[in-house]
């Protein structure tokens, strides 16, 4: 019996000293855990576990009131450079950086692009065109017609020499654009009209193919009235066909 007994005590002391040592190194590692975080919590005195926040879509939003709603939700909100935009107005939020929906810790910064507004307009060219065709070109661009001069030139009339300013210049949105239209080259020569009555001075232009341009009156003071005393251009110029020619009338 005895015997028995102490091969049991045996058999069973290993197993004591090994529960033993488990029980040791278990309270040591939880110690050591349990310290760690102590100084974790001293160093970094935040919750290790932050909760995120959805950031608000400001897009579209005036820049007051973009920079409001994110303060409002717990953001910060800084501006980027203006970029021009055809369609976001002027002053208005064109994109936010994180997107809206991302979360994130409330105190992070979300940077805002504002738009500029529509860009600079670049003048197409409409040299040889039609001032009808010219006025479909310009508004697709965003532009419009603004004066319109006739020249002599030597392309034929009716067709665009020349554009104030010229194409490739810009322009803001909606802007007007002078156009200079050619009459023709000037190969008709003016007849002299001195002296010739008003209406006798018109069926002499229109015989040429000219026209009677502006008329005004100056007092006679030696002959007869109502004839003509001065023209501009004067008899002999160059004109094209249909060019106007402004007459001075005695009274």
């Amino acid at each position: 019996m005895a015997v028995d007994l102490v091969s049991r005590v045996r058999a069973l002391w290993p197993t004591t000293v090994q529960g033993r040592d488990r029980l040791r190194i278990g309270s040591i590692l939880a110690g050591a855990t349990l310290l760690g975080y102590l100084l974790t919590c001293v160093a970094y005195p935040a919750p290790l576990i932050s909760r995120d926040y959805a950031v608000p879509r400001v897009l579209g939003l005036p820049r007051a009131a973009a920079e409001n709603e994110l303060e409002v939700q717990g953001f910060k909100a800084k501006f980027d450079e203006e970029t021009p935009d055809p369609v976001v107005p002027a002053g208005h939020i064109l994109w936010q950086d994180p997107p809206p929906e991302t979360g994130l810790a409330r105190g992070t910064v979300v940077t805002l692009t504002v738009s500029s507004g529509p860009g600079p307009v670049f003048v197409p060219d409409v040299i040889a065109f039609e001032p009808a065709q010219a006025r479909q070109v310009l508004e697709a661009a965003g532009l419009r017609i603004g004066n319109v001069d006739t020249v002599a030139n030597v392309a034929e009339a009716g067709v665009i020499v020349a554009t104030r300013p010229g194409a490739g210049a810009s322009r803001a949105p909606g802007g007007a654009i002078d156009l200079v239209v050619s009459r023709g080259p000037a190969d008709i020569r003016i007849p002299d009209l001195i002296g010739l009555r008003q209406e006798e001075a018109r069926e002499k232009l229109e015989s040429a193919g000219l026209r009677v341009g502006a008329i005004t009156t100056r007092p006679a003071r030696r002959g007869p009235v109502g004839v003509v005393v001065d023209q501009r251009p004067a008899g002999g110029a160059l004109a094209p066909h249909e060019g106007r020619v402004s007459l001075v009338i005695s009274n």
